[in-house]
Order: C-alpha cells, then structure tokens, then sequence
C-alpha cells in the first residue's frame, strides 16, 4: 500500500504531466497556418453533422442573385405567394414548399414557373433562364435561412374574413368559449401561426370518466387508465379507484377535445382562415 507521502507525490506528478502539455501550448502559439487548419477541421465537423440532419440542405446562395431574385419575385409571384414567400392570398408557403425542399439548380422550380399550374390557378410566367435562376436562388436562400436558424414565420395566416370567422365561431365554438372569457386577450399571448395551431390541433388532455357498476354505483374522476379488462380514476377528492369490467359495468369517457377533433374533420380552408383571422381581433 501507497504512503501518504507516496500517494500526494503520485497525485503532484500526474497534475504536473497533466498541466505541462498545456503551459508548452500556452507558451508556444500556433501559427495561422495551424490555427486556420484548425478552424476547417471545426468547420467540417460542423458541416458533417448538419448534413446528416438536412442531407438536402441547399448551399448559400450569390447575394447578388439572391436579391435580384427576391425583386423580381416580389414583381411576378409575391401577389400569391407573399413577399417573403410564406404564403399569400392565394399561393402556398413556398419556404416549407415540398417542391422547394427537394429542388437542386432549379430543375423542380423553373418547369413550374415556365409552365405554371393552370389546375391550381397558377399562370405561366414569361421569364428568362437568367432571371428564373435569380428566382430559384431567392428561394433556396430563404429555405436554408429558415432551416438553420430556426426564425421561420408563418407571415400570412390572418388572410380571411373575420365577420364570416366570427358567424363560424358562435355557430361551432361558443358553446365552450368565449371571447369575453376564456379567449379574453388571447391574440396578444401567442402570433398567428401558433394561435392557428393551438385551436385546430390543441393537443392532449385529461379525459374525464364515469363508471357505473352493475350495482348502480357511480364513480367519476379523472380517467388514469382504461383496456379491455380494466378502468381505472382518480376521482374529484384524488382518491384512485380501479374496476374490473364486466358485463355490468358501464364507462363512458368524455374528452375535453372531442370536439376540435370532430370539426377537423369538417373544417375547410376558408373556415380556417376566417376563424384564425377572427380570433386574431381579440387583443
């Protein structure tokens, strides 16, 4: 075994071996020809794990091209699309554009602009191949913008009507809330495209139970688990109960959200604009 003393001079040598390299590094500055090796090493690492993440990922675009395209977008395609490209009166959102996404040099974009999408509305467009270029650089530009730095916005969600949003609201929503309530200042707690996503696909909640046993006893509470053999709550005093089912025993489970889920079913485009643009007047 180790003495004392042995034990602190073994810890001194190895804090000794363990620091010297760095004094030597500290001592000694690295060139800039080793300094910039460095950096293209940390870059490439950098480089390597964000194309496993968006192996499609288009490269930075010519600013020039990029600002003459973002011109000549706005002249021709901002009408529908919006300027920025995120949506418009008529146009899709061309940054999350699936087209867009998978394009490489133009060879998706450009036979849709030359060509248009008569079905969809969508006129040809009398451009030139430079011009298009400038276009498809625009694009590309603010699809990596958006994927990397995580500052996408959807701009034009508010595109609707909101007197005819309101009629559609007090005919599907006011029976469970209302905007002197519940939705009170509701349009200055989250932007449009959250406010948007919160009321078509509001997420999860607690469902609530009620089972009735075949003796006629009811339970009701908080619904913690239910299969084909078992129901289990915690009911409104946070006592848990658990029951087997039987051919007597009645459950009946209401989910707060049944509702949202019922009228995406029915809900189209319009209604969506017009309820979001609605919703959007209640500052």
């Amino acid at each position: 075994m180790l003495s004392r003393m042995h034990l602190g001079v073994s810890v001194a040598l190895v804090v000794m071996a363990g620091a010297a390299p760095q004094a030597i590094a500290q001592a000694t500055p690295r060139s800039s020809g080793q300094q910039s090796e460095s950096a293209n090493q940390h870059q490439k690492s950098i480089d390597a794990a964000r194309d496993q993440i968006w192996p499609n990922l288009a490269p930075n675009q010519d600013p020039a091209a990029v600002s003459r395209g973002k011109a000549l977008f706005a002249a021709n395609c901002a009408f529908c699309h919006g300027t920025d490209a995120t949506g418009g009166n008529s146009g899709p959102d061309l940054v999350r554009s699936v087209v867009v996404n998978h394009d490489e040099h133009g060879d998706l974009i450009g036979p849709v602009i030359r060509v248009g999408r008569a079905s969809k509305g969508m006129p040809k467009l009398d451009l030139t191949d430079a011009q298009i270029s400038d276009i498809v650089a625009f694009l590309h530009q603010r699809n990596r913008d958006a994927r990397l730095r995580f500052t996408y916005k959807v701009a034009a969600v508010a595109v609707g009507d909101a007197a005819a949003g309101k009629v559609y609201f007090e005919a599907h929503c006011s029976s469970c809330h209302s905007p002197a309530a519940d939705l009170a200042g509701i349009a200055a707690k989250y932007p449009g495209d959250e406010l948007q996503q919160r009321w078509i696909y509001p997420g999860t909640a607690s469902s609530e139970v009620t089972v009735t046993l075949a003796s006629g006893q009811m339970y009701s509470g908080k619904l913690e688990h239910l299969d084909e053999f078992d129901v289990s709550l915690y009911d409104a005093q946070g006592d848990y109960h658990s029951f087997p089912i039987t051919a007597g025993t009645r459950v009946v489970v209401k989910d707060p959200l049944d509702e949202h889920y019922k009228l995406l079913n029915r809900l189209n485009d319009t209604d969506m604009h017009n309820v979001t643009t609605y919703l959007e007047s209640l500052k």
